[in-house]
């Protein structure tokens, strides 16, 4: 089982401890991102509560993840496709390297 850490930061007015795999570096920058995006959600929501913040907090942080993950799915389609035609032109370059070496001996 992997090693865990217990890291305890305040969101709003709540002091939370998480239980993480992460060390203390990674989650004072995690710590610090959540009290950023916290601070830019109350300015344009100055009535809205700890609890509606942390959910919109968290829908961003998955619509975020999901584009990602959508671009990454993108890029590694864009890779293979690469690798395909990497393999055909070597294939191809093949082809005429050996009708090259045979022309060659044939003359």
């Amino acid at each position: 089982m992997a090693n865990l850490n217990r890291y305890k930061f305040t969101f709003g007015k709540k002091t939370l401890t998480l239980t993480t795999e992460h060390d203390n570096l990674f989650m004072e920058e995690i710590a610090k991102v959540a009290t950023e995006k916290y601070q830019a959600i109350k300015e344009q929501m100055p009535s809205a509560d700890d609890e509606t913040i942390a959910l919109l907090l968290a829908v961003n942080c998955l619509s975020t993840q999901l584009s990602r993950e959508i671009e990454f799915d993108d890029k590694e389609q864009e890779l293979e496709e690469l690798r395909h035609k990497l393999v055909t032109c070597k294939q191809e370059q093949s082809k005429i390297e050996d009708s090259l070496w045979f022309h060659s001996f044939l003359y």
